[in-house]
C-alpha cells in the first residue's frame, strides 16, 4: 500500500532513533526506556512515518505522521509487534496510548483497563485482568467488614519503615491488604521481598499480603517508576494518575477498600507526585487517602529503602541496624543476600 514497508528493529541506529523521537515529539510523546523491539513503517524515501515499541509485555510510544493518520499505519506497526510477541512466547500484552487511539486498538482485540484525560491503558491476551479479579476475590478474607484498608509497597528491601506503616495502618482499620509490587525489576527479587514482608509482620493478625501481578506499579501502569531517568513531571503525573485509576477500578471494588495508606515521601519526587495524585483520584471514588508520617531512625532521618541500599554499598552496618528488622538483617547474611550485596556494590562502583 502506497509503497510502505514495515519492519521491526531490535537496536535502533542513531538516525532511526532520531526519526522515531521526532515522530513521537510531533504526537506529544517522548522516547523512554530501552525497548526490546521497535516497529517502524517507512515511505518510499525510507522516512519513518509510523512507530511503536515493545518493552517486556508493554506496547508504547505509538505514533504516526499526521499526514497519514487515516492510512492505518498504527495498525501496521502494532500488528508487527504482536507477531514479534507471539514468536517470543509473549501472549499477554498491554498498550499504553493516547485516548484518540483507543478505538483503533479495540478493533485489534484490546480491552480498556483505565483512562485519564490524556492516556488509556488497554490489554489483550491471558492471563487478563478478569483472571486477576478472581485471584482478588479468592483473597478477599475481610469480606463483611466495613473499614478495609490497603497499601501498595515495593519493599526493596523490607525495612523498619515498612513494618511501621503496616503496624500503624492495621490499627486504623479492621483489615489491611498489602499489595506487593510483583514486577521483578527491583534489586531484591519479588519472592524474597514478599517473604521478608510476611515474615516481618507475622505478629500483626489483620493483614493479608497479595501479589500485584501487572496491575499496580508495573511497567504497564507506571513505567517511569522503574526508569533511572524519571522523565518529565507531566509524564510522571500522567502515569501516577493512570496507576491510581486502575487501582480504583480493580482493587477497590473487589476488596471493598475504604482507605489507602501511604507514607510521607521526603526523598523521591516520583513517589511524592504519586501520593498527590492519589489524593486527587481516590476520594471521589469513595477511598480516603491516609498519609502516615515516615518512621525516623535514632539520627532523626526518615527510614527509606534507598538509604538502606546506600548503606549496603558503603558497608555501614550501624546504619543498617537502625533501619532494618531482624528478618532483613538475617537475609542479607544469607547466600542470596550476599549475592545481592555484591551485585549492588558492582553496579554502584560501575557508575564512578
Amino acid at each position: 500500500m502506497f509503497g510502505f514497508q514495515t519492519r521491526t528493529i531490535k537496536n535502533l541506529s542513531k538516525n532511526e532513533k532520531e526519526q522515531v523521537e521526532n515522530l513521537l515529539h510531533i504526537n506529544g510523546l517522548t522516547f523512554e526506556g530501552t525497548p526490546d523491539c521497535t516497529a517502524v513503517t517507512e515511505d518510499h524515501d525510507e522516512r519513518i512515518i509510523a512507530t511503536a515499541s515493545l518493552q517486556g509485555k508493554v506496547i508504547k510510544m505509538v505514533a504516526a505522521d499526521p499526514e497519514w493518520q487515516e492510512a492505518g499505519l498504527s495498525g501496521m506497526v502494532i500488528s508487527d509487534l504482536l507477531r514479534y510477541a507471539r514468536e517470543n512466547d509473549i501472549f499477554h500484552i498491554f498498550i499504553y496510548t493516547k485516548c484518540d487511539m483507543a478505538d483503533k486498538f479495540e478493533y485489534l482485540g484490546f480491552n480498556e483497563l483505565a483512562r485519564t484525560e490524556t492516556v488509556v491503558l488497554m490489554e489483550s491476551g491471558h492471563p487478563s485482568s478478569e483472571d486477576y479479579r478472581k485471584i482478588l476475590q479468592e483473597n478477599n478474607i475481610f469480606s463483611g467488614k466495613g473499614n478495609i484498608g490497603a497499601a501498595v509497597m515495593n519493599c526493596n528491601p523490607f525495612t523498619l519503615g515498612h513494618r511501621y506503616l503496616i503496624e500503624t495502618a492495621s490499627r486504623e482499620c479492621e483489615g489491611l491488604y498489602v499489595i506487593i509490587v510483583q514486577e521483578d525489576l527491583s534489586l531484591f527479587p519479588f519472592r524474597d521481598r514478599l517473604m521478608l514482608a510476611e515474615e516481618g509482620t507475622r505478629h500483626i493478625k489483620n493483614v493479608k499480603f497479595i501479589p500485584s501481578s501487572d496491575y499496580a506499579v508495573s511497567r504497564a501502569t507506571f513505567p517511569t517508576y522503574f526508569l533511572k531517568d524519571k522523565g518529565t513531571t507531566s509524564v510522571t503525573q500522567t502515569q501516577a494518575e493512570l496507576d491510581t485509576t486502575l487501582f480504583a477500578n480493580l482493587f477497590v471494588p473487589e476488596l471493598s477498600i475504604k482507605k489507602r495508606f501511604v507514607g510521607t515521601e521526603p526523598f523521591c519526587p516520583t513517589t511524592a507526585k504519586y501520593n498527590e495524585m492519589m489524593k486527587k483520584v481516590l476520594p471521589v471514588r469513595g477511598v480516603d487517602v491516609v498519609e502516615i508520617e515516615r518512621l525516623k531512625d535514632s539520627s532523626g532521618t526518615a527510614v527509606s529503602a534507598s538509604r538502606v541500599r546506600k548503606a549496603i554499598v558503603e558497608s555501614d552496618f550501624e546504619v543498617l541496624k537502625k533501619m532494618l528488622p531482624p528478618v532483613t538483617i538475617d537475609y542479607l547474611s544469607s547466600e542470596k543476600g550476599r549475592d545481592i550485596i555484591q551485585k549492588l556494590t558492582y553496579e554502584e562502583n560501575s557508575k564512578k
